[in-house]
C-alpha cells in the first residue's frame, strides 16, 4: 500500500483506516510542515520523504520501497470501500494479472458527481510489485508489462470538498502542466482563449454534465478555467524567460 502526501494531517488517518489489512502501508511525504507524518506513524504506516519532481516519479520512487508482491496507489483523500479490498482480495489470489484498471467515484462539492467525464475514470492503480511503471507529471499514468484487467468497486475520492479547495489545486497542478507546454507567447495566448470554451460545451453538454445540477456547472467552468490558467502560466513563463535572455545579450 503506497500513500503520496503533502499537508494531509486531516485526511491521511482516515485513508489508512480503509487498508489496515494490508500487508505493508508505505506514506511517501514530499515535504509537509503540518502532523501529516506522525499521524500516518500513528495510525501504522511507514512514512517515507522525498521533495517533489513530478507525480509518475514520486509514485515510480514510492513503487521501490515496496516489499508486497502487490502494491496498491492511493492518494490520502482517497478511500478503499470494504467492496473494493474485497475484491482486491480475489483479483490478486486468482494470479491472472499484472496490474488491475480501478474506477475512481469523486465526490465534488459534497456529492458523487456521475456525469461530465467524471465517473468512471479507470486507472492502474494495483499492480504487481516491478510490473509497473509511470509517467506523467501531473495526470500520471502507468504502464504494465503483461494481462491488465478491470475491477468493479470504485475508489471514493474526496479531493474536493468545496470550491476554494478546487481552486488551490488548480493553481498548484497547472504549474505543473505549464512547464511541459510548448510553443510562442503568440500561440500560448490564443490558446488561452480559444481553448475553454469548447472543453465546456464538451464537459457539460457532450458528457452530460449538467446532469449533475449546479457541481456539474461549477466543475465544467473551473476545468475549463484549467486550461485557461495553464496556457496563460506557459505564457508567462516564455515571456520572461526571453525577456531575461533579452536583457543578458
Amino acid at each position: 500500500m503506497l500513500i503520496l502526501t503533502l499537508n494531509e494531517e486531516h485526511n491521511i488517518g482516515a485513508c489508512i483506516e480503509t487498508v489496515r489489512a494490508a500487508d505493508e502501508i508505505i506514506v511517501l511525504d514530499s515535504g509537509s510542515t503540518d502532523r501529516t507524518a506522525e499521524v500516518a506513524i500513528a495510525h501504522g504506516a511507514k512514512v517515507a520523504t522525498r521533495g517533489m519532481s513530478d507525480f509518475a516519479e514520486q509514485r515510480n520512487y514510492a513503487a521501490s520501497l515496496a516489499k508486497s508482491d502487490w502494491v496498491l496507489h492511493l492518494d490520502a483523500d482517497e478511500r478503499v470501500t470494504p467492496e473494493l479490498w474485497n475484491e482486491i482480495q480475489a483479483a490478486t489470489t486468482a494470479d491472472h494479472a499484472n496490474g488491475f484498471l480501478v474506477p475512481c467515484l469523486n465526490m465534488v462539492f459534497g456529492a458523487p458527481l456521475r456525469h461530465g467525464g467524471w465517473y468512471p475514470q479507470y486507472h492502474l492503480r494495483l499492480q504487481r510489485r516491478g510490473k509497473a511503471t509511470w509517467t506523467g507529471n501531473v495526470h500520471e499514468a502507468a504502464s504494465v508489462g503483461g494481462v491488465v484487467q478491470p475491477l468493479r468497486a470504485p475508489i471514493v475520492h474526496f479531493g474536493h470538498p468545496d470550491v476554494r479547495t478546487f481552486v488551490r489545486k488548480l493553481d498548484r497542478y497547472t504549474d505543473f502542466e505549464a512547464e511541459a507546454l510548448r510553443g510562442s507567447v503568440f500561440r500560448l495566448g490564443v490558446l488561452a482563449v480559444v481553448t475553454p470554451a469548447p472543453y465546456f460545451i464538451y464537459k457539460y453538454v457532450i458528457q452530460g454534465g449538467f446532469m449533475d445540477g449546479w457541481r456539474g456547472l461549477a466543475a465544467a467552468l473551473l476545468l475549463s478555467f484549467y486550461r485557461c490558467v495553464t496556457h496563460l502560466k506557459a505564457m508567462e513563463r516564455l515571456a520572461t524567460h526571453e525577456a531575461s535572455t533579452g536583457a543578458s545579450r
